[in-house]
């Protein structure tokens, strides 16, 4: 029969192929190893692995690539005959091979025909799920009993192959590739988003892409095709799911191609479950030999994985789970809902209330829920599953959370949690207008110390104190962790209160009780919030050395998913970045976001402050404008605590001094958050007071700004605040360096340096730019230095000259004599004088020289994505630009001459 030469070859590699060197160690040659498996649903590039890696490995291979009209022996026969006399033939062999015929007569005379010793090869047999036929598959069988030890099979299939692979994987004598290694890493997704995009998402937003497709290469490759901008990315991420059209057509094509009508139903069934073993099934669902068909889908690699490798328990890839999610309208609502309350069921028994509580919100029965909620959850709050209870409680309604006391205590503290403050006053409300009635009264402990933490959140130590206090006098009745966690709160009072001593030692009682009593979770709380104590004392040093014990408590009792964990990671990325060790800074920060994932974009806050601080440090204006933006866009989503705002205003200062908006820092100011200096007892008081006087500095209303840190150093010295004491004092050096009063500024640097030899404060030192080198030069130059401060005063300097400058030709063409200068100068080129830019198409310019995007020189000049691209088409057309390109060369040519660089 004539053969189809097409089949014979490997399949031609993507534009955009991404090597994956991290699995060379799969694909050894050796005697031991006689089948190598890539097995994964389609998408994951097995094919493509192959292609691009066997001749990077240098390792002689024959392709046979499978359709489903190969499943007749007679066909497989030659194919597989044609396949193995080209391997012969590129390894120098030269055996008699049988012409083919009877499959099993002919497999035989083959292996016979091989030299027992010859050049290792690689025989591959592309689409292997398509063969089924039992002569096919036992020839196979047989072949890899006897195949000679200088071959290797190699398969890549959709589906485990029927070929004894559990006993080649007891001898060794099996190498396995699945769906785990061939998901991409995050190295490999950002080789591919650089490869296709102009402007790849940030860090932030591709690992977000990897965990919601974990890695899948098709969905990443169909997000990337799709956006042109990081902004455009992130909003086509927040709509990936396996309901979109796109997905939905997909899977609905694989699965008519891949199964039958009865265990599609079964598919649509295990949807409603989020992860389920064989006993599960078995217990929730009616039907014959559903084990053997739980078994034939994994096998069949329909997107169905273990949990963990040795497990019973299976889970669907995430989007298939959508996409099932979304088909199970083919089931009756009745069966839904029934399936929904049998799972719920099920999971409780199993004790695991948290997807017993997502099961019965789906069940839609109100009554079962609300007792499922007062039963579990003192459980669920303890283990953080907040949004789950939030969920869990709106579905109730407000009418039913009113008339229950319990509920309404969840529901304070869930909508707290998720810092839903009016909600969590709401059911204060409720609580005091029902304080007198009995079932109510019962509960005074517990409610006390939901309102002493609202009172805590809302700045008001004084009237959160006392009520801790109260609750601690009285027994709780419903949460039994109610006196820990109301000891914790009058510790965090103490704290706000400037207590700084009593505040630590509060926090260590609470950390000795919550091990006492296995609160894992209230034990990391206390060593963060003893952490902050000791940075504000300015023993950094001793508070790094609390995180690490935080680190190891995450890791021993397994808390790194849990929404307290994110605590550890957001203060361990602060302390670091003070420190300038700015690749460990950030990923503590993304480590903060990954954990929050799930909960909200709004907790990530404080993550996302972290990694501006980092860009603005490593002076990458492109990536610290996209973390910018971010930023204020969380901003507006909440009403968060004066500590997460105060941290926020002063990185978006920094931003704004770095780009000379002055407008921004005066709209800014105009709106701040008020403060009073004479209460600025704790660092988040002082932090936003410090903004205050920043901003009046950089609008050059000295007497103001100076007033107002005088006021400030008071308070820190009356209460030990000795980093906010070093941060104020960097403060005042600027200030008076602005004012041209240099010896004033030595003064303040002076005593910067002797308090850092306490703090070792270093990222503060470095937001003065480029004014600090000239500051340090002569303090360095006398004697009136400590050793300590001396050599603190010569490392700053060193990390200042290698500092990248941040946004230095953003700031020079916005400036109007810079333009000047480079349009007056004789060697410019023609086109500038000839054909004249606008001011607006020089600030562009600049924008563009410092890699910003379109999207962020929309947000940078506060004008519509439009306008940017009407200026930009403007600018290329005067100067006979094509390219962006072009466009940072010109920038770049003419910024060089200027600054004689």
């Amino acid at each position: 029969m004539p053969l189809l030469q097409e089949k014979l070859t490997p399949p031609a590699l993507p534009v955009s192929v991404v090597a994956r060197e991290r699995l060379n160690d799969r694909f050894a040659l050796t005697e031991r190893v006689r089948l190598l498996v890539v097995q994964a649903p389609p998408g994951y590039g097995k094919s493509a692995l192959l292609a691009e890696r066997l001749p990077q490995l240098d390792q002689p291979a024959a392709w046979l690539r499978l359709d489903a009209r190969d499943d007749t022996p007679e066909r497989f026969a030659a194919y597989f005959h044609a396949t193995l006399a080209e391997l012969c033939r590129r390894l120098g062999l030269a055996p008699t091979l049988p012409p083919p015929g009877d499959l099993p007569a002919t497999m035989e005379a083959w292996l016979a025909a091989l030299p027992r010793e010859a050049p290792p090869g690689r025989l591959v047999l592309d689409d292997f799920h398509h063969l089924r036929h039992p002569q096919i598959l036992e020839a196979l069988r047989h072949w890899l009993d006897h195949q000679p030890p200088w071959l290797t099979l190699t398969l890549a299939s959709r589906t485990r192959p029927a070929l004894g692979t559990a006993g080649l994987r007891l001898r060794g004598e099996l190498e396995e590739i699945g769906m785990a290694e061939l998901a991409f890493e995050l190295e490999e997704a950002q080789t591919l988003c650089a490869e296709q995009l102009s402007f790849p998402p940030t860090r932030v937003s591709l690992e977000r892409a990897l965990r919601r497709t974990e890695g899948w290469p098709l969905a990443l490759a169909w997000l990337i095709e799709r956006t042109t901008t990081r902004a455009s990315f992130d909003s086509l991420l927040e709509r990936l799911d396996g309901s979109h059209p796109d997905f939905v057509a997909w899977f609905d094509e694989l699965l008519e191609r891949s199964i039958d009508d009865q265990d599609r139903q079964l598919l649509l069934q295990l949807g409603v479950l989020e992860r389920f073993s064989p006993n599960l099934v078995a217990r929730l669902l009616e039907g014959e030999r559903l084990s053997q068909r739980l078994e034939a889908l994994e096998q069949g690699s329909l997107f169905l994985e273990r949990v963990e490798p040795h497990s019973q328990w299976l889970r669907f890839h995430p989007l298939f789970a959508g996409y099932l999610r979304h088909r199970r309208h083919e089931l009756s609502l009745a069966t839904q809902r029934e399936l929904h309350q049998r799972a719920s069921t099920a999971w409780l028994r199993l004790g695991n209330p948290a997807l017993a509580l997502a099961q019965a919100i789906e069940a839609e029965a109100p009554k079962a829920l609300a007792e499922l909620l007062e039963q579990q959850g003192p459980t669920l709050l303890a283990n953080g599953h907040f949004a789950l209870l939030a969920r869990g409680l709106a579905a109730l309604g407000d009418t039913r959370l009113v008339d229950s006391p319990r509920l309404t205590l969840l529901h304070g503290w869930a909508s707290h949690a998720q810092y839903h403050f009016d909600r969590t006053r709401q059911a204060i409300d409720w609580i005091e207008a029902q304080l007198e009635a009995p079932e109510w009264a019962a509960l005074a402990a517990e409610f006390a110390t939901l309102r002493a933490q609202l009172a805590i959140n809302e700045g008001d130590a004084e009237r959160a104190a006392p009520l801790a206090e109260q609750a601690l006098t009285l027994p709780p009745r419903y949460l039994a962790s109610t006196p820990l966690t109301a000891a914790s709160i009058l510790a965090e009072a103490r704290f706000v209160q400037g207590e700084l001593a009593e505040s630590l030692e509060r926090t260590r009682r609470v950390e000795h009780e919550a091990a006492r009593l296995g609160d894992e979770q209230r034990r990391l709380w206390a060593l963060c919030h003893q952490s902050e104590t000791l940075v504000a004392q300015g023993r950094l040093q001793a508070a790094y050395d609390v995180q690490e014990r935080a680190m190891a408590h995450v890791e021993r009792c397994g808390l790194d998913r849990l929404p307290v964990a994110e605590f550890l990671y957001r203060i361990r990325s602060q302390l670091l970045w003070e420190w300038q060790r700015l690749d460990e800074a950030e990923q503590a920060a993304l480590k903060g976001i990954e954990v929050l994932d799930t909960q909200g974009e709004r907790w990530t806050l404080q993550c996302h402050v972290g990694l501006a601080k980092v860009a603005l440090s490593r002076g990458d204006p492109a990536q610290c404008a996209d973390h910018i933006r971010r930023v204020r866009k969380i901003l507006v989503q909440g009403d968060y605590h004066i500590d997460w705002q105060a941290n926020a205003h002063a990185t978006l200062l920094a931003w704004w001094q770095a780009n000379g908006d002055l407008d921004a820092v005066a709209r800014w100011l105009q709106e701040a958050p008020a403060g009073d200096p004479a209460r600025a007892s704790n660092h988040f008081a002082q932090c936003n007071l410090r903004n205050h006087a920043r901003a009046l500095t950089l609008l050059g209303r000295f007497d103001e700004a100076e007033a107002l840190l005088v006021e400030l150093e008071r308070q820190t010295q009356r209460l030990g605040l000795v980093t906010d004491a070093n941060r104020n004092r960097l403060c005042l050096a600027a200030l008076a360096w602005q004012r041209g009063r240099h010896d004033e500024a030595s003064d303040h640097l002076r005593q910067a340096l002797t308090l850092a030899t306490r703090t070792a404060l270093a990222g503060s030192f470095l937001r003065l730019g480029r004014a600090l080198p000239e500051m340090l030069a002569p303090l360095l130059e006398d004697d009136g230095l400590d050793p300590l401060a001396r050599s603190h005063a010569e490392r700053l300097l060193e990390l200042a000259r290698r500092q990248r400058e941040f946004g230095r030709a953003v700031r020079l063409l916005l400036d109007d004599s810079v333009i000047e200068e480079i349009v007056s100068r004789p060697d410019v080129p023609e086109l500038i004088r000839t054909s004249p830019l606008t001011r607006r198409e020089w600030q562009i310019l600049g924008l563009i020289h410092a890699g910003l995007s379109n999207e962020q020189i929309a947000e940078q000049l506060s004008v519509a994505p439009t306008t940017v691209k009407t200026h930009i088409r403007s600018l290329y057309q005067k100067q006979h630009i094509r390219r962006r390109e072009e466009a940072i060369a010109l920038a770049g040519e003419l910024l060089t001459r200027i600054q004689g660089e």
